[in-house]
């Protein structure tokens, strides 16, 4: 079952939504919370703007990530066959005044410019935090039973504190579920990213299929943006 959703929006002002929302897959669901997480951003988004400056886009967004976490909550306590689901969000919105990150769990924005490919998202993941606490080692994080149980989430906690911050503009935003990262490496990715010759549409398949070559075999979401 595929318990992906994604979202690109745009509303009357020219600003861009992207979004990726990855279903707990171990929760009852995970596929209902994430259609219904994207779903109640493309009906607020379509409507929203002008935004008059980055903290007015901000507080729209902390808005609506609470507005959406409490939906989602109210429904898993409401619906037996609903209970424990959740979903990641992890996105970008892109306007004239400034690209902003969203993201809460392991789904991931990286950013490419020239030769670099960088990581604009840090996996709210258990083993993620031990690592950044010096407590594991990268090579202990690698194989660690315990590197998917997420901190953070959509529809599992009543508040929910997703990160959300200003980058510089990047040439392109790659936005991705876990069936992507967790099998293809950075520098496999921006190889891909970087060959000129293939259209979006050919990088994100050359992306997909690399994934599946190999192993992957969760599901795999990917938006890819460029200037």
């Amino acid at each position: 079952m595929n318990q992906d959703a994604y979202l690109t929006v745009s509303n009357a002002y020219d600003d861009l939504l992207l979004l990726v929302a990855d279903g707990i897959g171990g929760g009852k669901a995970g596929e209902v919370a994430s259609i219904e997480t994207v779903a109640y951003f493309e009906r607020i988004f379509k409507e929203s703007g002008p935004f008059s400056c980055l903290e007015d886009i901000r507080s729209f967004l902390e808005y609506h990530i609470d507005a959406v976490n409490g939906h989602i909550l109210q429904m898993s306590k409401k619906y037996p066959e609903y209970e424990g689901m959740g979903t990641t969000l992890t996105g970008i919105m892109v306007t004239s005044l400034g690209d902003v990150v969203i993201n809460c769990g392991d789904s991931r924005v990286y950013g490419i410019n020239d030769e670099r490919i960088l990581h604009l998202t840090k996996d709210d993941t258990y083993v993620n935090q031990m690592l950044e606490e010096g407590r594991i080692t990268y090579e202990e994080a690698l194989e660690h039973p315990k590197k998917h149980y997420l901190v953070k989430a959509i529809g599992i906690y009543e508040n929910c504190h997703a990160d959300i911050h200003e980058i510089e503009p990047m040439e392109q935003y790659l936005i991705c579920s876990d069936g992507l990262h967790a099998y293809v490496s950075d520098e496999e990715i921006l190889e891909i990213l970087r060959n000129d010759e293939d259209t979006l549409e050919e990088k994100t398949n050359r992306l997909k299929d690399l994934s599946l070559e190999k192993g992957g075999y969760d599901n795999i979401t990917v938006i890819l943006f460029k200037r």
